[in-house]
This record gives structure tokens, sequence and C-alpha cells, in this order.
């Protein structure tokens, strides 16, 4: 098959809505938030979705898409919330009790020092991954269908995240809470009903009678769809 005819050949449905149950966390848009999460793509629905994600990770152009994935991808919040959490494990319990009452408050770098605190011995040891691949796997999918990104690359890239994704985490209790510990990263400081929306969502998916993430088990088997049986290497995007 040419190179063309890849880019043409339409995902496998039941891939699709797969990818599509993994990056629906991200999708806490207060009321609609269910909702957008229970349905795929329709024009509506993805013009509304590609302003989001443009407002929050500045993705209007092709390379704007492809600089902010391979960030996503090699750096991400996890990057900053590792290191906060290495120098905070580097110093004892009672230090570490010491140090936290000296943090500024409405400083954003105390309040993520904060967070880290909260959240680092609850986490495995892939942290807020999940917040970064959550929205690689959305603004991957949006940028194949601006045509910013060639579809095989996309879809070999999804499945590549994918992968990672379910190697660094044991369920979708697991996977959904460092989300939600990496949305409280990315937006310490934002008001409570920001990270209750969040919440609300999460425990939305968890429960509802329609989630997406129902559908399948953790680890659904992604052999079928990959090109080999080692984890593909994610294209760099260069242009």
């Amino acid at each position: 098959m040419t190179k063309e005819a890849e880019n043409e050949k339409e995902i496998d449905p039941k891939l699709s809505r797969y990818l599509h149950a993994l990056s629906s966390v991200c999708l806490n848009q207060k009321q609609l938030a269910y909702y957008l999460a229970i349905h795929e793509y329709n024009r509506l629905r993805d013009t509304f979705l590609r302003l989001r994600i443009d407002n929050r990770w500045d993705t209007g152009d092709a390379a704007k898409t492809k600089e902010r994935l391979t960030w996503l991808l090699e750096h991400g919040r996890r990057a900053e919330f590792d290191q906060h959490r290495h120098i905070l494990s580097a110093l004892s319990a009672a230090n570490r009790s010491s140090y936290i009452p000296t943090l500024k408050k409405g400083d954003m770098e105390s309040a993520r020092q904060l967070i880290v605190y909260s959240y680092m011995n609850r986490l495995p040891h892939a942290g807020i991954a999940a917040f970064d691949y959550a929205w690689y796997l959305i603004i991957c999918k949006a940028g194949a269908q601006q045509s910013y990104l060639p579809k095989a690359d996309a879809v070999e890239s999804m499945l590549d995240v994918a992968k990672r994704i379910q190697l660094a985490y044991s369920s979708w209790e697991e996977y959904l809470f460092a989300y939600a510990c990496g949305n409280l990263y990315d937006e310490a400081g934002a008001s409570k009903n920001t990270s209750k929306a969040t919440e609300a969502h999460i425990l939305k998916l968890l429960t509802g009678k329609y989630s997406p993430i129902r559908e399948f088990d953790w680890k659904f088997d992604l052999t079928p769809y990959l090109s080999s049986p080692q984890v593909a290497i994610v294209p760099s995007f260069s242009s």
C-alpha cells in the first residue's frame, strides 16, 4: 500500500473508540463534558473541540500542533512535576512538613509544589504522565482531522502513546486519578470550580452507563493494530 493510500485509510472503528475512551478524560467542559465523552466526532463537536484545544494549548496551525505534540511526548507537565517530586522526596518527612508552610500563597510555583506534596506518594512511578498522554491523543486526532498531520503517522503515534499508557498504569481508576492530579498541577491557582468539574467528569466516566471506558478492559489488546510487536518509535513530526 502506498503512503498516500495509507493516509486516506480510515482508522479501525473499535480502535478509534478505544483511543477516544483514553482521551475522553480531557473533555471536562461542565455540563457538556459527558455528552462530548459518549459521542464521537461530528462536525459541530469537532469545531467546538478544536477551538477549546487551541485555546488551551495554542495549536492553531500545523507547526504549533507538531511542536505541542513533541513537547507533550518528551517533557510535558510530568517533567516539572517529577522534578518537584524528586526534590521533596530527598527531604525527610519532618523537613517536608516544615518546608510546605513556608510556600508563598498565590504563587503558581508554590501552588504546584503543594500539589506535588499532596499527591506524590499516591501516584505510581509514571506520576502525572496520564495528563500529557491524554492530551497528546486528543491533539493528535484533531491535528489529523485538520490535515496538520498525515493520518497514517497520527494513528501510529496514537497507538504508541496508548501502549505507553497501558504500561504506565494498572487500571482505568489509576489512569484517571493520575490525569486528575496532572490537571490540578497544570491549572494550579485556578478556581475550585474548575477542579470540581474535572472530579465530577471523572466520576461520571467511572460510573456512567454510557461511559466510553466501560466498553474496554484496561489491557485492551493493541497487538492487531501495531506494525510490530514492539512499541513503535513515534514520528518526530518534522516538516
